[in-house]
């Protein structure tokens, strides 16, 4: 099992080489992540400097989509 802090570490990690920030769906392909809103909860409860917005996007078959965004951010 991974734990949450090792978890915290590769979000941490991954924000810093990836300034555009991370989806839940990129945390769940690229880190093996499936619970990105309660690790980005806990890392900013931590004092993790962390911005979020709601992005959507409409997908090939016309259905709108939304979803957060998170990236590094100083006014957190």
């Amino acid at each position: 099992m991974v734990s949450k802090r090792n978890q915290h570490k590769k979000i941490a990690d991954y924000l810093d080489r990836h300034p555009e920030g991370i989806t839940p769906f990129e945390a769940f392909v690229c880190l093996h992540i499936t619970k990105l809103s309660t690790r980005i909860g806990e890392m900013v409860r931590d004092g993790y400097p962390i911005r979020k917005i709601m992005e959507y996007k409409m997908t090939d078959d016309g259905t709108l989509v939304h979803y957060m965004r998170y990236w590094r951010g100083e006014d957190a």
